[in-house]
C-alpha cells in the first residue's frame, strides 16, 4: 500500500470549517487499514475507566459495531464493492476469534486482553446482526447466536429476573442492557425466533427503571445500580446516548411507545447538558456538580448518532468539532482533558497523550455517524493516503513529542507500538 508522508507539526484547528463527510470517511478508513494486524483492529486505548498502552493487540469488542456497521452502510449506499469486503474481512475476525464457549477473544477493550467483556461482546454480536440485514449474507449469523446464548447463560439472573454485569454480581448497568437488549431484537427478527424476545424485554425494561423521572436532569439514567434497586447518581452523557436506538428498536419490536418515549427524554438530557461551546461534560452528578473532563471527541459521535437514529437535527457545533478535529493520519483524536481527570479546571495545553492517541474503538463510532450521513448514491472510493505528523504533548505531565506515522506510534523515546504487533516496547507501564 503507497502512503503519503508530509511530516509537519499538528495542533488542533482553530476555526471549524467541515470537511465533506466523503473526504472524512475515506481519510478514516485509510486509517484504520492502517490499524488491521493478523487477528482484527488493533491500537491502544485510552478511557475514562482505564487506559491499555501496552497490549495493543486485536481487540474484538464494541469497535466491531461501528466497523460493521458504517461500512455495511457504506456499501448499501455506494455499491462500491471495497466497503463489502470489509464488512467481510470484520466478520470473518469475529468468525475466527470465538472461543468454544461462544465468547470473543480480547473482548474487555480498555481491559484487554480479557473476555467476556460488556457491553462488548453484545456489540460486536449487534454489529454482525445488522451488517446482515444490509448484505444478506447471514454465515456469521451462528456466530452472533452463540456468542449472545453464551451472554444469557452467564449473565442471567433468573431470581431477579434480568442481567447482571458480571456472573454473580447483582448490579446493573442501563447502558449495557440497552446494547443487550437491541442485539437480542436484531437476533430474533433474523431467525423468527421469538424465545430471544422475553430477555430482550427484560433487559430494556431494567434501561427504563432507572431513568430519573423528574427533575433538572429528568430523561437521563443512571450509569449504574450496584443493588439492583438505586442508581448510583452518575449520569454520562455518553452512555445515556448509547441507550437510545436501543429504546427505539424496542418501541418497534414490542409495539410499545414507552420506550420511543423514553428515548426522547434522553434526547432532552443530552440538550440539557451540551456546553456552549458544544462539548459534553463526562459526568453530572444529581448533586449538581459534574467531572467536566475529559469531553470526548471521537466519541461525541455516539452522542450525535443519537440524535439522527430520532430523526433530529444535529447540534451544528458539535458536528463541526468533529469534522475538524480530523488528525493528518485520517483518525480522530481521543479527548480534551485527560489530565484534568475529576477536576475542572481547563485543560491543559500542550495536550495529555491520552487525548491525541486515535482509538480504533472510539473511531469506529465516527464511522458509524458519517455513514448514516452520508447521502444516497455517493461516490466514496478508499484512497490509500496517510500522512505522518508530530505535536507537544504531557506525559505524567513532562513534555515530550508524539509522532504517529503509517505503522507506528512513537511517545517520544518512552514508548513505541508497531501497529501491526500486539504489545508496544518501552518501559512505562500502564495499569
Amino acid at each position: 500500500m503507497c502512503m503519503c508522508i508530509a511530516w509537519r507539526d499538528w495542533r488542533y484547528p482553530t476555526v471549524a470549517n467541515a470537511d465533506s463527510l466523503t473526504r472524512a470517511l475515506v481519510q478514516l478508513d485509510a486509517w484504520l487499514e492502517t490499524m488491521r494486524q493478523p487477528g482484527g483492529y488493533g491500537g491502544p486505548v485510552a478511557h475514562w475507566w482505564h487506559d491499555q498502552f501496552l497490549y495493543t493487540g486485536p481487540g474484538l469488542d464494541w469497535r466491531y459495531e461501528g466497523i460493521l456497521i458504517g461500512y455495511s452502510e457504506l456499501w448499501k449506499k455506494t455499491g462500491n464493492r471495497q466497503w463489502l469486503q470489509r464488512v467481510q474481512q470484520a466478520t470473518e475476525d469475529l468468525k475466527l476469534g470465538q472461543t468454544a464457549a461462544g465468547s470473543f477473544a480480547m473482548s474487555g477493550f480498555e481491559r484487554n486482553p480479557e473476555t467476556l467483556g460488556t457491553p462488548h461482546e453484545a456489540a460486536a454480536s449487534l454489529g454482525l446482526l445488522q451488517s446482515m440485514q444490509v448484505t444478506g449474507d447471514r454465515t456469521a449469523l451462528p456466530t452472533a447466536r452463540r456468542n449472545l446464548a453464551h451472554l444469557v447463560q452467564k449473565l442471567w439472573d433468573p431470581v431477579a429476573r434480568g442481567f447482571n454485569d458480571r456472573p454473580g454480581t447483582p448490579g446493573r448497568v442501563p447502558n449495557k442492557l440497552a446494547t443487550l437488549s437491541q442485539a437480542l431484537c436484531v437476533l430474533a427478527q433474523l431467525t423468527n425466533d421469538n424465545q430471544w424476545l422475553d430477555w430482550a424485554k427484560a433487559a430494556i425494561d431494567d434501561v427504563v427503571r432507572f431513568q430519573i423521572p423528574q427533575g433538572p436532569f429528568q430523561g437521563a439514567i443512571h450509569q449504574y445500580a450496584p443493588d439492583n434497586q438505586h442508581g448510583d447518581g452518575r449520569l454520562f452523557p455518553f452512555y445515556n446516548a448509547r441507550c437510545v436506538e436501543p429504546l427505539v428498536v424496542a418501541s418497534h419490536v414490542f409495539n410499545d411507545p414507552r420506550y420511543l418515549a423514553a428515548a426522547h427524554e434522553v434526547l432532552k438530557f443530552l440538550r440539557y447538558t451540551m456546553t456552549s461551546d458544544g462539548q459534553w461534560p463526562q459526568i453530572c452528578y444529581l448533586s449538581g456538580q459534574s467531572a467536566a473532563y475529559p469531553r470526548w471527541i471521537a466519541g461525541s459521535a455516539e452522542i450525535l448518532y443519537a440524535f439522527h437514529t430520532l430523526g433530529e437535527p444535529l447540534p451544528t457545533g458539535p458536528l463541526d468539532q468533529l469534522l475538524t478535529s480530523q488528525l493528518p493520519s485520517g483518525g480522530f483524536p481521543t479527548a480534551i482533558g485527560f489530565a484534568r481527570k475529576t477536576r475542572r479546571r481547563a485543560p491543559l495545553d500542550p495536550p495529555d497523550y491520552r487525548d491525541v492517541t486515535p482509538v480504533t474503538g472510539w473511531n469506529d463510532k465516527v464511522l458509524r455517524l458519517l455513514s448514516a450521513l452520508l447521502p444516497p448514491s455517493a461516490d466514496v472510493w478508499p484512497e490509500p493516503a496517510i500522512t505522518t505528523y508530530s505535536r507537544e504533548v504531557l506525559m505524567h505531565r513532562k513534555p515530550i513529542i508524539f509522532t504517529e506515522t503509517f505503522d507506528h506510534f512513537y511517545y517520544g523515546d518512552h514508548l513505541s507500538m508497531r501497529k501491526a504487533e500486539p504489545w508496544a516496547k518501552g518501559g512505562l507501564m500502564w495499569g
